[in-house]
């Protein structure tokens, strides 16, 4: 993936953060997809998750000066990303909206491989029901770890927590996942 004329996380967010916009656009392409990913998977709405991605960003460009590159640019900006979510999820109970169905549409955005036969559709419907019905502090760590390819130190920073918290979310997020399917509790 790296090139030789590919920068590092650390000196685009510099850079965007004493005004470069090419190097902020980097950075946006570089992370566009993985901060929609997280975005869609949590807030299950394809629209609010653009809006939220959107909304991301904005907090990632107007932060960049409080960025610590030793903590790396995927999570932090994961972070925002989790929060902003976060922020939206409260929001929608204070105000008791309902839950939109997600989409084929929306799992192919994220690149989530999709056979068009109709039991894998299926098997992906009840998968996708039953990662909804999850805790929120066991949602963030699956998504993060299946939908943006996060590492458990960088999950640990995103979301400010241990790495032996991490796995321990994680662990539990698959055992209960498991549960449901084997029941049959994904609905």
């Amino acid at each position: 993936m790296s090139s030789g004329t590919e920068r590092a996380d650390g000196e685009l967010a510099v850079l965007a953060s004493e005004g470069d916009q090419k190097a902020f656009r980097e950075i946006l392409e570089r992370y566009r997809q993985k901060v929609l990913a997280i975005c869609l998977r949590l807030l299950r709405d394809s629209t609010e998750a653009e809006e939220a991605a959107q909304d991301s960003f904005v907090k990632i460009y107007l932060h960049l000066k409080d960025f610590d590159p030793e903590r790396g640019l995927a999570p932090w900006a994961a972070g925002i990303t989790i929060n902003e979510c976060r922020d939206r999820l409260r929001k929608r109970a204070r105000f008791k909206k309902r839950f939109r169905e997600i989409t084929d549409t929306d799992i192919d955005q994220t690149q989530v491989p999709v056979d068009t036969s109709y039991e894998k559709k299926r098997q992906v419907e009840s998968v996708e029901n039953a990662i909804e019905q999850l805790p929120d502090k066991l949602k963030e760590v699956l998504v993060l770890r299946a939908y943006g390819d996060y590492s458990y130190e960088e999950i640990a920073r995103a979301l400010k927590i241990r790495i032996g918290t991490v796995m321990s979310r994680l662990y539990r997020a698959r055992e209960k996942l498991t549960e449901m399917l084997d029941r049959g509790e994904e609905r």
